[in-house]
């Protein structure tokens, strides 16, 4: 169940609040549930499912327009939101899997939230966990926090969209940015300790990740 009790503190972007994050889960949650009821329609059993990620993406971000200073950005296709007091600007991934790096198009730099959700037995969502982090671009080479990752045709001739991921500092940064967490659903195992606690000497573990001990 959501819980403002799972909300951690870490580096927000400037004029974004824990309340709003809270309550953009929330009421994204709420979003599916109120289809399924007055709709009778279980929008995650006709969408496929990375389509259905990119739907709970594009709620969220709806959701976070309207009730914080980052507003939907359409003059481009990055960012997803920005807010127009700083100019500073937030791109909205979603994912079925928690603990999970960030991969997009573009690989730019900024702020990046991703959104991890448990799907229900009704269809409904439950979000388990939300990554925040500030990433460097693929623009700045070797420092980047992406890397280019290639698209190759499967065996039925079909081939993916091209896109970048995070590199392991880039995947590091999210995890230690973990904003919200259900820690009765998502477990920090051996081996995901073992990995983060394997880049300490290059990127050190903050005070606020979930990772520190």
């Amino acid at each position: 169940m959501l819980d403002k009790k799972y909300i951690r503190n870490v580096p927000l972007p400037e004029g974004l609040t824990y309340g709003a994050i809270f309550d953009a889960l929330k009421n994204t949650q709420d979003f599916f549930t109120m289809i399924r009821t007055s709709a009778k329609i279980v929008l995650s059993s006709i969408i496929q499912t990375n389509n259905f990620s990119g739907a709970v993406s594009n709620v969220f971000t709806k959701k976070i327009d309207e009730i914080s200073p980052y507003k939907s950005f359409h003059d481009q296709r990055y960012p997803d939101l920005k807010n127009p007091n700083n100019n500073i600007g937030l791109e909205v991934k979603a994912s079925n899997k928690p603990m999970k790096g960030g991969e997009g198009h573009n690989g730019h730099s900024g702020w990046h939230i991703i959104i991890c959700y448990e799907l229900l037995e009704n269809g409904d969502i439950e979000f388990t966990q939300a990554e925040l982090a500030n990433l460097i671009g693929y623009e700045k080479g070797e420092l980047s926090d992406w890397k280019y990752q290639g698209s190759q045709r499967n065996i039925n001739n079909s081939q993916r969209t091209e896109t970048y991921i995070t590199t392991r500092i880039g995947t590091a940064k999210l995890r230690d940015g973990t904003v919200y967490l259900n820690d009765d659903k998502v477990e920090i195992s051996n081996r995901l300790q073992s990995s983060r606690e394997s880049l300490i000497n290059i990127h050190p573990i903050p005070k606020y990740s979930p990772f520190s001990k």
